[in-house]
């Protein structure tokens, strides 16, 4: 949604600072006043209006073109063999990930006093996480691949 309003700012600026080149180039004389300017400034209206209705049809394409590319990336589900296997990797990085901050849980356990202790298993209620279970046990973590 920002690129199409990027791309709408900038059609809109260009069409703008093209309409007011195109004006300096086109001057009329000084002499010519009156019904002169009416009909310029009525053509220039009119190529105006017709300017941003092309830039208008192209903004709803785009739009268009973007949702059915959004609609098509979500219905299908990629078989890319890369992808599923990064989808793999970053599963067992999670899964290592839970498995460090339990350690470290462990060992914060294990260094609180033993009032501490007691005191944040009666905060936790029924609550028992089992990381902070048995914190006199060594950690142990699983072997990288």
């Amino acid at each position: 949604m920002r690129v199409t309003m990027r791309l709408l700012s900038i059609l809109i600026l260009s069409a703008f600072f093209g309409t007011v080149a195109a004006g300096h180039r086109e001057k009329t004389p000084a002499t010519n006043e009156g019904p002169q300017d009416s009909v310029y400034l009525d053509r220039r209206i009119t190529m105006l209006e017709t300017r941003f209705n092309t830039i208008e049809s192209s903004l709803r394409n785009l739009e268009q073109q973007a949702l059915s590319a959004q609609r098509s990336a979500i219905g299908q589900p990629s078989h890319d063999p890369e992808i599923s296997i990064l989808r793999s990797e970053v599963e067992i990085l999670k899964a290592r990930m839970r498995e460090l901050e339990c350690g470290l849980v462990h060992i914060d356990e294990r260094t609180l006093s033993v009032t501490a202790r007691e005191g944040r298993k009666k905060a936790a209620g029924q609550f028992v996480d089992p990381c902070r279970t048995a914190p006199e046990t060594p950690v142990e973590l699983s072997t990288h691949r």
